[in-house]
Parts: C-alpha cells; sequence; structure tokens
C-alpha cells in the first residue's frame, strides 16, 4: 500500500522510521536521473490528518554531496539521529552506523560521528534501530554470527563503548537477518 500524501515521488524511497508520537516519518529517498547519481538522504514528513506531508530533507552538517546517507533510526525525543554511510571520513570500512545529535528539535544536527569499532567492522553495519530504552539494533555481516547478516543488540556502556550481542536463533539464521522493529 502507497502512503498516503505527498511523499511519494519518482525517486526511491525507503527505508523509514517513525517519532514516538507517530507524527514525524524519516526515510530515505534515492534521487537518480539517467545522466546523474544524486544519492540518498534522509527526509522528514509531517502527518497532516491521515497524509504525509511537507517531506523535507533533514539537515546534518558535514555530509559531502558525492556520499549518500540512509536508514535512519530516531530517538525519542527526536534529538538523536541513526543512519548508515559509506565512503564519510573516519569510516571503518564497508557501510558504517553514524550518528548525529541536536540540542532542540528546531535546530540541525551536527556533524556525524562514527559510532566506533565496537559497533562498526571492516564490513557492512546497517539497519539501526533505537528502543526507548537506548538500546541499540543493528545488522551486520562483520561481526560473528550465523550467516549472512545477522541482528545484533548494541547495549551502551560508557563513551563509545558497547556490549554486542548477536540476538541468536530465532531472530538469526544462516540467511541474511535485518530489519528489527519493535
Amino acid at each position: 500500500k502507497i502512503a498516503p500524501g505527498n511523499i511519494n515521488t519518482t525517486a526511491e524511497e525507503g527505508a523509514a522510521c517513525l517519532n514516538r508520537k507517530s507524527n514525524n516519518l524519516y526515510f530515505t529517498r534515492c534521487t537518480y536521473d539517467k545522466d546523474n547519481d544524486k544519492g540518498c538522504r534522509i527526509y522528514m514528513a509531517k502527518k497532516v490528518g491521515n497524509n504525509w506531508m511537507n517531506a523535507q530533507e533533514v539537515p546534518i552538517k558535514g555530509i559531502p554531496d558525492s556520499v549518500s546517507i540512509g536508514h535512519p533510526a530516531i530517538s525519542d525525543d527526536e534529538l538523536t539521529l541513526y543512519f548508515v554511510a559509506d565512503s564519510l571520513l573516519g569510516g571503518l570500512g564497508g557501510k558504517d552506523i553514524y550518528c548525529v545529535t541536536r540540542q532542540r528539535k528546531n535546530q540541525p544536527f551536527n556533524p556525524p560521528q562514527n559510532l566506533g569499532s565496537y559497533i562498526n567492522t571492516e564490513e557492512d553495519e546497517v539497519h539501526p534501530y533505537i528502543r526507548s530504552n537506548g538500546d541499540l539494533y543493528f545488522a551486520s555481516d562483520g561481526h560473528p554470527g550465523m550467516g549472512g547478516f545477522d541482528i545484533y543488540l548494541a547495549k551502551h556502556v560508557k563513551n563509545s563503548e558497547y556490549i554486542i550481542i548477536n540476538m541468536g536463533f530465532p531472530i538469526n539464521t544462516s540467511l541474511d537477518d535485518f530489519g528489527i522493529v519493535f
């Protein structure tokens, strides 16, 4: 089913998340044309009645035009946004998970911070999801797992330190597992 409102375009939209009140939709939009790959960015649309309206690119300082970002995950207070990027300075290889913060919802986000080597590996880390209690879930094919992409829980310890837990069976299988939502 197509989401009601004006968020669907001739571009590719996907990988979405909702804020706590389910009135702001954060999503990935990738814009391509036959002559130019304009890449992917994160957009936010507001719910007006039953429709998603006024989709605007989420301003994030320090993202070069040549770098695509996507797979947004927003904290309950909408002050922290997690996303995936490759080729960003400070990346560990493949796709990495980054985080941006802001002081107030009406302010732009600060420059991105790589979540570091506890979470990111030389392979791909994708599809972050942040729970209300601060637990971060993500998929990776670089951490020891059951095969392909597995889903992991990252429990924050301090600073950039996390305890990483493979969710195991039945969440993970020998195939690719990703995109958990609670």
